[in-house]
C-alpha cells in the first residue's frame, strides 16, 4: 500500500482552522461543532459489521453537553488528519478522539498512521495519507450525545467532516469498550 507522509511538523493555527473544520452531522444537514448547545439534535451512528462489511445507521439524539476549551495554548498538541479523498479532506482533533477503522475496530487519534483507512460516512474505507501533530492556540470542542453508555460506541459515535467519529462520552469511557472492538 502506498502512502504519503509527511513529518511532523508544528503549525500554528488560528481559531477558526477548527471552527471551519468541524461539521457534524445533524438530521437535517451539517452544523459547525461550537454551534452546538445542551438540547441540540445531533445525528448518532450505530455501527453493524456483516460479513466484514460496515453498515451504519443512524438516530436523532439529543446533545446532552457541549464544551469549548477556551484555554488551548500555543502548547497544546493536536492531531492533523489528512484524508484527501473525502469531501472535507482534513480533520483536527484532540489526540484522544476515537475513530471508527475500516476493520470495524476503534483506536484512537494518536495511534492512526498513514496508510490506514477510518470510515466514512457512507461506511466506506478512506485512506489516511498524512498525520501531523499540531501546535494549536484556538479553542477545542466536545459534544456528547444522551445515549446510555453501554460499553459500546453505538449511539456514541458522529459524522465529523463526513468522518465517523467517538464523541466525548466514547472518550472518556474508550478504556470500557471490549478489547476485541479496539485496535
Amino acid at each position: 500500500m502506498k502512502t504519503n507522509s509527511i513529518p511532523l511538523i508544528d503549525i500554528n493555527l488560528n481559531s477558526s482552522a477548527l471552527e471551519n473544520n468541524s461539521l457534524i452531522a445533524i438530521p437535517t444537514g451539517l452544523k459547525p461543532m461550537y454551534h452546538f448547545t445542551k438540547g441540540d439534535t445531533v445525528s448518532a451512528i450505530s455501527v453493524k459489521l456483516n460479513k466484514g462489511k460496515i453498515k451504519l445507521s443512524s438516530k436523532i439524539a439529543k446533545v446532552s453537553f457541549s464544551i469549548d476549551n477556551k484555554h488551548l495554548s500555543h502548547s497544546e498538541k493536536m492531531v492533523y488528519v489528512f484524508v484527501p479523498s473525502n469531501d472535507i479532506p482534513y480533520l483536527i482533533c484532540d489526540a484522544n478522539l476515537p475513530f471508527l477503522l475500516s476493520t470495524g475496530k476503534y483506536t484512537k487519534a494518536s495511534t492512526l498512521i498513514p496508510g490506514q483507512e477510518i470510515v466514512d460516512k457512507n461506511g466506506n474505507p478512506v485512506l489516511i495519507e498524512s498525520i501531523s501533530i499540531i501546535n494549536h492556540n484556538g479553542k477545542g470542542y466536545n459534544i456528547s450525545t444522551n445515549a446510555k453508555w453501554d460499553n459500546t460506541p453505538n449511539g456514541h459515535l458522529l459524522l465529523a467532516n463526513g468522518i465517523v467519529i467517538g464523541d466525548f462520552t466514547l472518550q472518556v469511557y474508550f478504556d470500557q469498550i471490549p478489547l476485541e472492538m479496539t485496535q
